[in-house]
């Protein structure tokens, strides 16, 4: 049996533990039932008197999920010169990370919607499945953003999941807004959206359109559609996705460079540095044994007068005041 301990200030990641512990990796972070909460993105804003409208020019893209799991049956005989070897050959959620880059990329769709159509989405394919729910944790990542800023504080931060990934997060659906939308004077609105849906339907169903290439049924779409517009754009892009979404491959990284040695200065510094972080870990961790000392004393304390009062009672010696 492996045990492992878990704590917040400790930035062990999930990858980390799979050659230890799959099982319970995939039960923590990625097994049935995890879902992480969706984060709370701003809005594509236009400036008064103009309304946010799809971007006609922006040609839906996705990097999709087809490698995003990890076979955890395979991981006892993990080679250390392949550790990608077990990638997930069962169900695939890469269907759903295309959708949600469709939703992302479509103007208006909220940052909560497509983080809810994405799980659901998982859910319904996985079913349970050990090596797909893990391949769906892995898909939620967004793609990694080098933050210049972030490297150059000094300390460097505390390392804070949630946050860094709410930040990570945001800042892929908020660039995939700002590339989705643009702004029109609201009396415009109207006719650049059906002007959007012309031009979707020219590449794509040439079917919806008349001899004079005006939208079929214009009325009917309008009564089924109004107020729903970013929902009619993603279910359109959805329904013909093969056509509509360029699939791209993501670029593999550069090979791992070690950094070069700290002078004795910087390495002086670090040193500093660590050994203030392990003395306030050290000094939390003998905080919260001496709170739960505390309350273990409390409750035998509590056990023993409860027993004292029965075996009391039991003796008849109980005295009423």
């Amino acid at each position: 049996m492996v045990t492992v301990h878990h704590s917040h200030r400790r930035p062990w990641g999930c990858l980390a533990l799979l050659a230890a512990a799959p099982v319970i990796c995939s039960a923590q972070f990625g097994g049935k039932g995890y879902e992480p909460p969706a984060p709370v993105c701003k809005p594509f804003k236009c400036p008064a008197g103009q309304k946010a409208v799809g971007n006609s020019k922006h040609k839906l893209w996705s990097y999709g999920c087809k490698d995003s799991g990890i076979n955890v049956m395979s991981m006892g005989s993990l080679d250390p010169n392949n550790p990608m070897g077990g990638m997930n050959k069962g169900k695939s959620v890469d269907k759903c990370c295309v959708d949600r880059s469709i939703c992302t990329q479509t103007c208006g769709a909220t940052s909560r919607q497509c983080h809810d159509e994405y799980w659901a989405c998982t859910k319904k394919i996985c079913k349970g499945d050990q090596n797909c729910d893990l391949a769906a944790m892995m898909g939620s990542f967004s793609d990694p953003v080098d933050d210049e800023e972030d490297k150059k504080k000094d300390p460097p931060e505390e390392y804070n999941y949630e946050k860094d990934r709410q930040k990570k997060d945001c800042r892929g659906y908020e660039k995939s807004q700002e590339s989705a939308c643009q702004c029109v004077p609201k009396d415009d609105w109207q006719s650049k959206t059906e002007s959007n849906l012309k031009a979707f339907y020219k590449t794509h169903n040439p079917e919806k359109l008349d001899d004079k290439g005006e939208i079929k049924d214009l009325a009917e779409v309008w009564k089924k559609w109004k107020g729903k517009e970013s929902d009619m754009f993603k279910a359109l892009a959805t329904k013909y996705k093969k056509k509509a979404v360029e699939i791209r491959v993501k670029p593999k990284p550069p090979p791992y460079k070690p950094p070069p040695p700290l002078s004795k200065e910087e390495q002086a510094k670090e040193d500093k540095r660590m050994a203030e972080q392990r003395a306030k870990w050290d000094a939390e961790d003998k905080k919260r044994d001496e709170e739960r000392a505390e309350r273990d004393r409390a409750k035998a304390e509590e056990k023993a007068a409860k027993e004292q009062a029965k075996k009391d009672e039991e003796d008849g010696d109980t005295v009423e005041l």
